[in-house]
Order: structure tokens, then C-alpha cells, then sequence
């Protein structure tokens, strides 16, 4: 539902003002400067206190995010790095940390977590039988075109939404279409996130999904907890407390992970900050992104929580055929995903 602005009814709101477009809205804008330089950027504003960046440059992701004027997203020191900067397959395959930051990084789409090489699902070239996955796959950091943005106000329950999409393809191999609306209801601190994935090539592929949402000072900060109800941890990278409540940070801390599978048909993780007075909680359905991987960083000038919802808990492309948990899309076919968050007040 929509919320008021400034305590008033959007109904009447043009008695005191020149309307919700004063409030709320998506404005497309151009990045001038450093390694952002020529990325184009949505500035979406709910007028409730919600306010993010969709970077259309970097798939459509989301840079700062802030609530009532306080960011809450981690960013990395060498800023949101432009695509045309990045080098997926760089740095043994690691390339991705080059761009690492801002509060969401689509990680796939076709391959998740740490490089390896594997067969492709199908080519006509022999040559390209096997293909290299960097880091998060190739799906990363990639320019898109925007399909629509702005205000709508015509309507019981004005919201503002911006809609993007890209093609990840390499000839002879694949092609994977991802088309995301980012819509979030004017006078609220709620954002939904729908995406679709599609094979619009002509061969069958491999489909994994992660998002990579990174959480920073205050909303993570002494005190902050995470929940996770009654899931599951299924893996660690190391022996630790993965709910445990962030401590300050800590010299020389290394990051750890932890990975969980959900139990209820709808999921939900919870990050509460008592210090900052703000929750936030992201809900999806588990039938679409079945685990979570929680990234803990503990290291001074290192510190924040990454929410990672995926659609394998594996760490290995292998494991997640052994599994069952390797998708393969046949072409014209689409895998959607829904994500709801929200961002409330709590007492301090």
C-alpha cells in the first residue's frame, strides 16, 4: 500500500505542494567522473524515505540505497566501477571484486560462486565444448537498455518503477535474456524486484542466479543480528556462529560464509540493527531461490553482511547436477523471480 508524505493523504497533497512528482519519481542521470564515469543511473524516490540508485550500466542493479537520508548499503573503496572497466575473467577468474559494492550485485547467469571451467551444455563448434566461468559468471556488471521509467499517478495506489533488461550471449553457445522491474509504492520504504530470465538463443543452457545484497554502517554495525527462522545451515566455509550478533570490528578478521536452506514456502531473512533503530527484511518465494548464502565481514574498512538468496546451495557446478540443482533453460524458456523487501523503524 501506499503511504502518506509528510503525514499527508497523496489525495490532498497537491493542496500544499505541486503534486507527488515533487516527492517521488525516477529521474535518469549520467555519471561524469572517475571510474563511474558514463554509467547511467535511475534515481528512484518513494517520498517515504526510500531512496536507491538502479545503475541500468551494471544490470540494472542497485548502488547507494538510503533511508530518510542515511545509506545503508556497503560500498568498496574504488567506488561503483563502470562495465567497461571490468575484466570478468581477470585476476585468475576474480575479476568480479574489481566491481564488488553498492547494495545489490546480480551474480549468474549462468554460473555462481567461484571460477571453474566446464562443458557447455551444447555448441556446433567443437573448439568451444568447454567454456571458462570467472567468479559469479558473465552475467555481471552488464550494460542494459532501459525499457521504462517513471512515476505512475494514475492509478488507487501511485508507485514509481523503472524496467531494464540485458542479454548475456556468446555465438555458437548461448543466450540468456534478463528483463528486471524495480517498483517500490510511493510513501513507502518497500521495494519489489521481478526478474526474468529467458534462453532466447537457439541452445539449450545452464541457468544460477545469486544476489548478492550488501549491507553496511549503521544498519550493520555492534549489536546488529540476522534471522533466518528455522532454516537450515547446510555449509560453512569455516567452523563459526553465523547468526551470532555482530561484534565491533575485529583486526586481521577473515570474511566467513554460511549457506541455508530455507524450510518455509515463503522465505525471509531478517537484519535488525538496535544501534541504527532500522530493520530490514527481504521476503521471496523458496520455490524460486530455494537457499541463502550469508557473507560475514568482520575486518576494519571491511565490514557488512551480504543477504545472498541463490537458486543452488553447491559450491561446485558438478554438485549442483548431482543434486538436481543445475537448470537448464531449452530455448524460448524462462525462470522468474520475485523479491520483496522492506525497510521499517524500530526503537532504539
Amino acid at each position: 500500500m501506499s503511504g502518506k508524505i509528510a503525514g499527508w493523504d497523496q489525495s490532498k497533497l497537491h493542496e500544499v505542494s505541486a503534486g507527488l512528482g515533487t516527492y517521488a519519481g525516477a529521474r535518469l542521470v549520467t555519471l561524469q567522473d572517475g571510474a563511474e564515469r558514463g554509467m547511467r543511473v535511475i534515481e528512484m524516490r518513494s517520498g517515504g524515505g526510500l531512496d536507491f540508485d538502479v545503475i541500468v550500466d551494471r544490470s540494472g542493479d542497485i548502488g547507494r540505497l538510503a533511508c530518510d537520508g542515511q545509506t545503508l548499503s556497503w560500498h568498496a573503496p574504488g567506488g561503483l566501477t563502470s562495465p567497461w572497466l571490468m575484466q570478468r575473467e581477470g585476476d585468475d577468474g576474480q575479476g568480479f571484486l574489481r566491481g564488488f559494492g553498492g547494495f545489490l550485485n546480480t551474480c549468474g547467469l549462468d554460473h555462481i560462486r567461484q571460477p571453474e571451467r566446464d562443458r557447455a551444455e551444447q555448441t556446433n563448434e567443437a573448439h568451444l565444448a568447454e567454456a571458462s566461468f570467472p567468479l559469479h559468471g558473465k552475467g555481471t556488471f552488464q550494460p542494459s537498455i532501459i525499457r521504462g521509467s517513471g512515476l505512475v499517478d494514475d492509478v488507487d495506489a501511485p508507485f514509481v518503477f523503472c524496467e531494464v533488461e540485458f542479454v548475456q550471449a556468446m555465438s555458437f553457445v548461448s543466450a540468456l535474456r534478463l528483463r528486471r522491474r524495480t517498483e517500490l509504492p510511493v510513501g513507502s520504504k518497500t521495494m519489489t524486484i521481478r526478474d526474468v530470465v529467458r534462453n532466447v538463443g537457439n541452445t539449450p543452457a545452464t541457468h544460477m542466479l545469486l544476489y548478492h545484497f550488501n549491507l553496511g554502517f549503521p544498519l550493520v554495525n555492534p549489536g546488529t543480528s540476522i534471522d533466518l527462522g528455522h532454516d537450515d545451515c547446510v555449509w560453512q566455509s569455516e567452523p563459526h556462529a553465523p547468526l551470532a550478533a555482530f561484534a565491533a570490528p575485529e583486526k586481521d578478521a577473515r570474511n566467513t560464509i554460511s549457506t541455508f536452506k530455507h524450510q518455509a514456502e515463503t522465505a525471509q531473512v531478517i537484519v535488525k540493527s538496535p544501534q541504527a533503530g532500522v530493520e530490514l527484511q527481504f521476503e521471496y518465494p523458496a520455490a524460486q531461490l530455494p537457499y541463502c548464502q550469508l557473507l560475514r565481514m568482520k575486518a576494519p574498512g571491511i565490514y557488512g553482511i551480504g543477504i545472498e538468496p541463490c537458486t543452488t546451495g553447491s559450491r561446485s557446478r558438478q554438485g549442483a547436477r548431482d543434486k538436481g540443482e543445475m537448470i537448464v533453460l531449452q530455448p524460448g524458456e524462462e525462470r522468474r523471480y520475485d523479491l520483496r523487501l522492506t525497510l521499517s523503524k524500530t526503537e532504539t
